[in-house]
């Protein structure tokens, strides 16, 4: 999917009165942001805490239980209330909000339950977003991702009010957050690995020569990194799997539960187990044809192995 970065469109945000759904953190980030631009903002939560109450009227707002009032006139809703929320949410919002409006949600809910609560808006725009980063730290400047047929609408709604909104093309609500979720294996992963191995260097009393020892990695971009990985894992499967069976013995009685580095001997057994031990990669698996060299062709292996064939 290809995708636009919508950051000016003068003029484009709604005079008619913008809703968010819930009141935890985001919420209020948004709607502080949103008060300072001269925005009409509302608040709607069904049942708001003493917090978020708290908030409210510290802002000079009152949280608004009713969605016909709610999100009558509603030019553009932004739902950021929590992902189980999304379908409840939707299927109160839908009927109330007017013909040709705006509803994005930035649940982070699942796809499949996206897809659903996009189906009930048949008179308005319903588009799924995805909340790129951290809001307690960027705010409403924070990137997002949108997906579905009303995102250009969406992301020219929001640039004149600072936000930075990225368009999937070609997309379908849902999109926008399965791509989140599979970024969050990456980044989720990266997080895991990091923590064990470091808790591992501390038990050893290596900590600090194995941070003093990974500059060669500082010397390539995270993209680089990602194209050398896929270009050697399948050949040097074989030999990583015995390295890490190495690791699991040396480190297996350190007393630090060994989580991840299991998890990344399987991932290379069942690398040799689908390729072979001298695996070799395409024929043309180089530079820009690398991904598309060598992706479809380990997933075209893996969807024939069986699943407890590498265990």
């Amino acid at each position: 999917m290809q995708t636009q970065t919508h950051t000016d469109a003068p003029g484009a945000y709604p005079s008619s009165p913008l809703t968010i759904v819930g009141f935890g953190d985001v919420g209020q980030a948004y709607a502080k942001a949103l008060l300072g631009q001269g925005v009409a903002v509302r608040i709607h939560h069904p049942a708001p805490g003493v917090r978020a109450l708290e908030a409210a009227r510290a802002m000079g707002m009152v949280i608004e239980t009713d969605p016909a009032r709610a999100f009558a006139r509603c030019a553009l809703a932004l739902n950021v209330a929590p992902g189980l929320k999304a379908l409840p949410v939707a299927r109160a919002a839908a009927p109330h909000m007017p013909a040709g409006s705006l509803f994005a949600d930035l649940s982070s809910a699942a796809p499949p339950d996206l897809r659903t609560a996009a189906s009930l808006f048949v008179h308005c725009h319903y588009v799924d977003v995805a909340i790129m980063g951290a809001v307690s730290i960027h705010g409403h400047h924070t990137p997002l991702l949108a997906s579905g047929p009303g995102a250009p609408r969406l992301a020219a709604a929001l640039a004149p009010l600072g936000f930075v909104v990225q368009v999937l093309a070609d997309s379908q609500p849902g999109d926008a957050t399965a791509l989140k979720l599979v970024r969050s294996v990456l980044t989720k992963g990266m997080d895991a690995v990091i923590t064990e191995c470091l808790l591992l260097a501390q038990a050893l009393g290596l900590r600090e020569t194995l941070l003093s020892n990974i500059g060669d990695l500082d010397n390539s971009s995270l993209s680089e990194l990602i194209a050398m990985f896929i270009r050697t894992h399948a050949p040097h499967a074989q030999r990583r799997l015995h390295e890490m069976e190495t690791v699991e013995d040396m480190l297996k009685d350190l007393g630090v539960p060994l989580i991840v580095t299991p998890a990344v001997r399987a991932r290379y057994a069942r690398t040799v187990a689908m390729l072979g031990a001298n695996a070799q990669l395409p024929e043309g698996a180089e530079g820009a044809a690398l991904f598309e060299c060598v992706l479809p062709w380990m997933l075209d292996a893996e969807r024939r192995l069986p699943a407890a064939a590498s265990t």
